[in-house]
Formats: structure tokens, C-alpha cells, sequence
């Protein structure tokens, strides 16, 4: 942790306010103490670089950035609003902490590792639609939207759906960065947009755009860094990163990038066998061994004690067993572009569609069925089921709940049976 960020936040008025509010909340819960608000901000701030943006601290982009009102509504989604310190220390939530929404599933790129690859069958949900489901996502409680694809810039409607959230949740984009211009950051931003996700795998423009499958990829996620952090929003490179390609060196370079174009995080993702890869599970060198994902989570935690780079985030960290574990239909949920719920973007079980029933409704079914967060990634485990179970997916909800009752743990993650002691 940065001290001088720490010694910051400490002398904050607004951190120092907000966190009084919160102890004042927490102390109707006979099971809270000081102490113990104190262990659990230090267990969330562990192995993470504070950012400072915009008035606000990221702790960590898996949760909203704080103090704000959309932190307030983190804390708050719990059932119990006498008992918040003990529901929160067992993942017992109304709502996820975030939901990724697919606003569309055209994309003009085609990725050799989409994981939304298939699922473009059927209207996507119109304007009023959606606007309709955020509103249900808000009143939940969820704290933390992505707004995903496809390329959600290719919505004509990108603006007002953005300009649809209020304070309550911190939105974030995830892009290509084609066609984000400066004048369309700036529009997105004084719509209320957080923050922006941009794909870039690689210092090599050759081999980003072989990726990706366009020959200007790399060209349009420079041009799309740059623009949204001339627009003043929270940028982050997105990058996958496959086994075969896990070099600290090359991982410094893109670090080194980062750092000159001043973008605020960088976010390493591992290919999940999801999408485009559920044909390829035997392909060499692309999913993570427990020992490379050891690697990579050593070199996050390297570069942000080094203190020379952006924020360096990995959900080989932050889903880990030793973190806060997967949280698929627990902390984290998606919906597709046809408004299919999922436990998460790589697993293909549809728990319903938001447009016929509430979205707390199916959320709280599926949620009862696949138990609390477990402490390897759901997908990786259930997906090869999966395609050996059905020809075609995503699974309808009868069975997916059975298997997920199946696959229900009863060991927390560290973060929360650290708390629990």
C-alpha cells in the first residue's frame, strides 16, 4: 500500500466522514466492533495501489470507487439493515456487488478468446427496455455496472442508456476504442460515465490486431486511451493475456505504456473456457496452471509495491481463494443483449430474461442455488461439463440450478472467513 495514499486518506474529510457513517451503521450489529471495521478496511486495501480520480479513492475496481453514493449503496445491499457488518462477512447480499450487461452483441472485431461469442441470437432489448431493467439494478442495490458487448459504442442510444444511472452506481465501459472519440468521451463523462475499459493486449500493434481480428485495432485502442483520459474519465488497458505469452518482461513493457500514456489501471485478465474458446480446452498454453496464475499474481503485486506503474489489477488476485474467491451469481452477475441472466460473462446457464420478470426475482433464485462465493473460477470448473452435458448452450434454468446446487461450497474465501473470526 502507498503510505502517502493512506496518510491522504486519512486526513480526508470526506473519507473520515464517510467511514464514521458507516461504523454508526455497523455498530447496531452486536457482532461489529471497531477493531473489527478496522481489519476489514485494511483486508480490502491489502496488495492494492490507491488511485486517486475525479474527488475519490479506487481502492479496487471491484468495488465502486469511494466515498461516494454508490459505496454507500455497497454497503448497504445487504437484507438485514441492523445486522450489515455480519451479512457482508457472509456474502449474504441482496444485490451483486456488479453486473456486466451486454447492451449489444454486434461487434465489427472478431477475437480469438470472445466469451461472448454465440450468443447473438435474438433482438436486443430496446432503450426503454433497458432503462427499465438499470432501474431495477439500482433499487437492488447493485453498486457497480459494466457496460460490455459486442461494442456498446455501436448502440446509437450508448449516451442515454449511460445517462439513464444515477450516483448510486459507478458505471464503467468496456470498448475496443474504436469510434471513442474525444467529443464522445466527454459526452459519455458529462452523462455520468466513471470510467472506460480498453482492450489492448500487447506493445505490438501486429500481434493486438492479429488478436483481435482487425487490422486497426491497436491503432483504435491508442487513439481511444488517449481520448478518454484527455476527457478526464478513469481509464483502464484491458489485457488477456494467454499462458503461453505470461513473460514479466513483456508484461513491464505494456506496464511501461501504461505509465506514459497516464492511464490510471491495468487489468490483466487469464482466458476462461467460455465463447469462442469452449472448443479448445485441450489447446496448449492457453488456460492458466495453479502455478502460472501464482506467476502472474506475484507480478501485479511486484509492479504495484514498486510504486513505478499505474494500478496493476488481476482477477487471478481478486478472485482468488485468498481474496474474495469467484463470485459468479453471488458478487458479480451479467445479462446478455436479449436480456438472459447468467451467473456471470463466461457461464452459459440462462436463470431467465429481465424483460419478462424482475431482475431481483431471477437474481434471488439463481443466487439461492449456487450458494456463497466459492474459491476457484465457476466457470473453469462447470463449463467442460457443460459441453459434454448439452450440444446446446446456454443450459435453461431447471438444470441449472441442479447443477449448481451441486457445486455449492461451504468454505468461504480468506477476505470473508478472515472477518468471520
Amino acid at each position: 500500500m502507498n503510505k502517502k495514499m493512506i496518510l491522504r486518506m486519512a486526513t480526508d474529510p470526506k473519507v473520515i466522514k464517510s467511514l464514521w457513517s458507516y461504523h454508526k451503521l455497523m455498530k447496531r450489529d452486536k457482532k461489529y466492533s471497531l477493531r473489527k471495521g478496522i481489519k476489514m478496511a485494511l483486508e480490502i486495501m491489502k496488495g492494492e495501489k490507491i488511485v486517486f480520480h475525479d474527488g475519490k479513492y479506487v481502492i479496487c475496481t471491484f468495488m465502486p470507487p469511494f466515498p461516494s453514493k454508490a459505496f454507500d449503496n455497497h454497503i448497504k445491499a445487504v437484507h438485514d439493515q441492523d445486522k450489515i457488518y455480519t451479512e457482508q462477512i457472509y456474502s449474504r447480499r441482496r444485490a451483486p456487488i456488479s453486473f456486466h450487461i451486454a447492451v449489444t452483441h454486434r461487434c465489427m472485431y472478431n477475437c480469438s478468446y470472445c466469451s461472448a461469442r454465440g450468443r447473438g441470437y435474438g433482438n436486443e432489448l430496446t432503450t426503454e427496455q433497458w432503462k427499465k431493467v438499470f432501474k431495477e439494478l439500482q433499487d437492488m442495490g447493485t453498486s457497480v455496472i459494466g457496460l460490455t458487448g459486442g461494442e456498446p459504442l455501436l448502440r446509437e442510444d450508448i449516451e442515454d442508456l449511460i445517462g439513464a444511472f444515477d450516483e448510486r452506481s459507478s458505471v464503467v465501459l468496456f470498448t475496443t476504442g474504436k469510434d471513442l472519440t474525444l467529443e464522445k468521451a466527454k459526452k459519455l463523462k458529462d452523462r455520468g460515465l466513471f470510467g472506460v475499459g480498453i482492450s489492448l493486449d500487447t506493445v505490438n500493434p501486429d500481434k493486438h490486431n492479429a488478436t483481435r481480428g482487425f487490422k486497426e485495432a491497436y491503432k483504435y485502442a491508442i487513439e481511444g486511451i488517449k481520448n478518454s483520459k484527455e476527457a478526464g474519465l478513469y481509464t483502464i488497458i484491458q489485457t488477456v493475456v494467454l499462458e503461453r505469452d505470461l513473460d514479466e518482461n513483456k508484461l513491464y513493457e505494456l506496464f511501461q505504456l501504461g505509465k506514459e500514456m497516464g492511464v490510471h489501471e491495468i487489468k490483466i485478465l487469464e482466458p476462461i473456457m467460455s465463447g469462442e474458446l469452449m472448443n479448445k480446452p485441450q489447446e496448449k498454453g492457453v488456460f492458466y496452471s495453479s502455478e502460472a496464475r501464482k506467476k502472474l499474481i506475484e507480478i501485479g503485486l511486484r509492479a504495484n509495491k514498486s510504486g513505478r506503474f499505474p494500478k496493476i489489477t488481476t482477477f487471478a488476485y481478486t478472485e482468488s481463494k485468498e481474496r474474495y474467491g469467484c463470485g459468479a451469481g453471488t458478487q458479480h452477475s451479467y445479462i446478455t443483449a436479449q436480456g438472459n441472466l447468467y451467473p456471470c460473462d463466461f457461464v452459459p446457464m440462462d436463470f431467465g430474461n429481465v424483460s419478462e420478470e424482475s431482475v431481483e426475482f431471477l437474481w434471488k433464485e439463481m443466487n439461492q442455488g449456487i450458494g456463497i462465493p466459492k474459491g476457484r473460477c465457476f466457470a473453469m470448473e462447470i463449463n467442460p461439463r457443460l459441453k459434454r452435458l448439452e450440444d446446446s448452450l446456454p443450459l435453461d434454468k431447471d438444470k441449472a440450478l441442479s447443477i449448481c446446487r451441486e457445486c455449492q461450497v461451504r468454505e468461504y474465501p480468506d477476505f470473508y472467513s478472515n472477518m468471520q473470526k
